[in-house]
């Protein structure tokens, strides 16, 4: 008995993820469905414009963002940026980004090219973080999303990179 409870409960949870949630229209309460805000590739990044982060767990790593391409406070609630990572033995990614505090997911717009242009990402979906996303997880966890909610503004982001971590972060990491 307790095996076909278990493999019933099993199916249940499988069905409850193939389909979408129900959403009652006449529910007063109900939150209408997240709608992704317009966006714009902002100009390729300066050097002189670039601010260094710590990047928890990669030593070899030196991180920035561009100070005057931080978008924050959008209807989406979704933190836009410029991200530069570069390594000790000299490749430099650049990326135009954005990171959703409230279900810890991050999203490539575009990369940069050789010839300093954006390029479309050819794979621009949102997706969870990984164990290989430490830029932007230590970006998220200590800077743009204290507690899982998105900073309010660019102003409040890069006085947290300035700070070095964002005052209403604690010591865990979220994601």
């Amino acid at each position: 008995m307790k095996r076909l409870l278990f493999v019933f409960s099993l199916g249940l949870c499988a069905s409850a993820l193939a389909e979408p949630p129900y959403v009652d229209e006449d529910d007063p309460y109900a939150l209408p469905p997240w709608v992704e805000s317009d966006y714009t590739l902002p100009a390729y990044p300066k050097d002189e414009n670039l601010v260094e982060f710590n990047v928890d767990g990669a030593p070899n790593l030196k991180a920035y963002v561009d100070k005057t391409a931080i978008g924050a406070g959008t209807p989406d609630s979704v933190i836009r940026y410029i991200l530069v990572v570069k390594t000790n033995g000299g490749a430099v990614n650049v990326s135009y980004e954005g990171v959703r505090c409230d279900t810890s997911e991050y999203r490539i717009y575009a990369t940069g090219t050789l010839e300093k242009t954006w390029s479309k990402a050819r794979v621009s979906e949102w997706r969870r973080f990984k164990i290989y996303n430490q830029a932007q997880k230590s970006l998220a966890n200590n800077y743009f999303c204290p507690n899982f909610v998105p900073i309010g503004s660019a102003r409040e982001g890069l006085n947290a990179l300035r700070e070095g971590v964002h005052p209403a972060v604690g010591r865990r990491n979220y994601f």
